[in-house]
């Protein structure tokens, strides 16, 4: 017997387990059992290469679960039917897209916040790939909550390296700047003084890059309870960029970005530091002088001898 034959098999087994029998003594369906086949099921129709049928069977699993209250098993269930719809699968990214939301809703219901977190991460990839940036915001969002309930500042950190290179990526710079406070509030909890240094230069990098010079001097300002922040490499570089940004000084920003300090942060910030320009100051404009009419009506003769004399 075939893979598809056994599948199919399965799925008679799962839905005699379903209905009820007055001969046999069965009065209510068997859940639990029919959850099972449908499992097999979908494992055996996706070994025969029939995806379809593999993610309906998955479906059918996961609401068996949900009804027999195994929120943790149905969201595997729905991680699986995603699974195969991803990519070129039935469905493609938009259908595992919605099967994830789904995983993810057990997953949290569930108390498995890791596994949540990780099902989110893979969701805000899908819709990031797929043009969605607001859903691709909350699923980060969402990530950074779950791991924010958890108390997992490990986690955090590698989940907010990957939003504000998202947020960079699709020049959400406001709220990139955002998500880098609540970065350098992370690192800094946890001790991580040269990697808050950096991320205080990094939002540096991202004001001027909008040309928002007073921002990007408060930035280097506010601060300053961060232990060894003024006397820092990043914090010197800063100054002096901001500065030269000031002062419309083109070589000074030049010089200062040649600082290899620069090519140590994320690597979408490296790119836009090595995207600055100082805005060219436009040159005051002079009034011209006005020009008086000469004549105010028909020379007289005694004008125009005085003229030619």
């Amino acid at each position: 017997m075939g893979s598809a034959d056994e599948a199919r098999a399965h799925m008679a087994l799962a839905e005699k387990a379903l209905s009820s029998s007055w001969l046999s003594l069965k009065f209510s369906p068997d859940q639990l059992t029919a959850s099972m086949e449908y499992s097999q099921a979908a494992t055996k129709f996706r070994a025969a290469g029939l995806l379809r049928e593999s993610v309906d069977a998955w479906i059918k699993t996961a609401d068996m679960k949900e009804v027999l209250h195994d929120l943790f098993g149905a969201g595997r269930a729905y991680e699986s039917a995603g699974a195969i719809c991803d990519g070129s699968g039935p469905g493609g990214p938009t259908a595992a897209a919605g099967h994830w939301e789904k995983a993810i809703r057990c997953f949290r219901l569930s108390g498995k916040g890791d596994v949540a977190a990780k099902m989110l991460l893979k969701l805000a990839a899908n819709k990031e790939k797929a043009g969605d940036i607001a859903a691709a915001k909350s699923a980060f969002d969402d990530t950074i909550e779950v791991y924010e309930q958890d108390e997992k500042d490990y986690n955090l950190v590698d989940v907010y390296k990957q939003y504000i290179g998202f947020l960079v990526r699709t020049a959400s710079y406001e709220d990139a700047a955002k998500a880098m406070d609540g970065h350098i509030a992370v690192l800094t909890r946890q001790k991580h003084l040269q990697f808050v240094y950096k991320e205080l230069l990094s939002k540096v990098i991202i004001f001027l890059y909008i040309q928002d010079t007073v921002r990007a001097e408060d930035a280097l300002n506010s601060p300053g309870d961060i232990q060894g922040w003024y006397s820092s490499k990043e914090s010197v570089a800063g100054a002096e960029l901001v500065a030269a940004f000031q002062a419309y000084d083109a070589e000074a920003a030049e010089r200062v970005l040649q600082d290899q300090i620069f090519t140590f942060l994320q690597v979408e910030v490296a790119r836009l530091a090595k995207q600055l320009r100082v805005p060219v100051l436009a040159a005051p404009t002079v009034p011209a002088e006005p020009v008086e009419n000469a004549s105010k009506g028909d020379a007289s003769p005694d004008d125009l001898g005085a003229m030619l004399l």
